[in-house]
């Protein structure tokens, strides 16, 4: 099917650009042939390359220096962060951790309170559960008295 002319000039040439790069690596074709040869080369290559104990070893060096940088620029952001008076981003993450808590505790606590609610006027809330901020039109009961 060939290219419709509604498609975009970019998308078109993206399209063949695309069959360029698929013809030119098809293991089929001279070109494809040759790149197969280099990529199986260089996989090897590298491979020897990353297992080689040197190349470990300096990365690892490099890794561990990176570590320690990172480890030092913090603890130079905290230092000048508590000299300016403001919050650490390690006391906000501490401040973040103790509200969350705070608010599972609160909505436990609420949770508990319409449990003991409903135990202690059971009538009211089977008959309103939906609508609790309609007011009460039951009237406030004498206290019984003991009789004597």
């Amino acid at each position: 099917m060939p290219p419709s002319d509604s498609s975009p000039p970019s998308q078109r040439l993206l399209a063949r650009g695309l069959k360029l790069l698929g013809e030119l690596t098809h293991p089929q074709t001279r070109t494809g042939k040759v790149f197969t040869r280099a990529e199986q080369g260089l996989s090897k290559v590298v491979a020897r390359v990353i297992e080689s104990p040197t190349y470990l070893r300096v990365s690892g060096k490099l890794m561990r220096q990176g570590f320690n940088v990172r480890i030092r620029r913090r603890g130079l952001v905290e230092r000048t962060l508590r000299t300016l008076r403001m919050p650490t981003p390690s006391e906000v993450k501490d401040l973040k951790d103790q509200l969350r808590r705070m608010n599972d505790q609160v909505q436990a606590l609420g949770v508990q309170l319409e449990t003991v609610a409903e135990m202690v006027h059971p009538q009211e809330a089977a008959a309103s559960p939906s609508d609790s901020t309609a007011p009460s039109t039951r009237e406030p009961r004498a206290p019984a008295s003991r009789g004597a």
